[in-house]
């Protein structure tokens, strides 16, 4: 079974203060990720959208995880959609 195109989860901060809500598209072949971010302050709000290597995206989600964010989706389950989507 092969991973699914996308994945979404949101991270809200320890503090109360603000979260985000994450889509992350596909990793590339060349290990870049297309990804939207959307503040869970204004979600409603149109998303802002980069194109990173997804070892940035891991090293954010592991980051907040060491921090102490909440997450909707596991940190590993994460990583390891990013490293099989390529």
């Amino acid at each position: 079974m092969s991973a699914p195109d996308n994945i979404a989860f949101h991270a809200a901060s320890p503090t109360g203060g603000q979260g985000y809500v994450i889509l992350l598209f596909r990793p590339e072949a060349d290990g870049t990720v297309r990804y939207r971010e959307w503040s869970s302050a204004d979600y409603t709000a149109p998303g802002r959208e980069e194109v990173v290597p997804a070892e940035q995206i891991k090293a954010r989600v592991a980051e907040w995880s060491r921090t102490g964010w909440k997450l909707t989706e596991s940190p590993i389950r994460i990583g390891h959609w990013l490293s099989e989507g390529k």
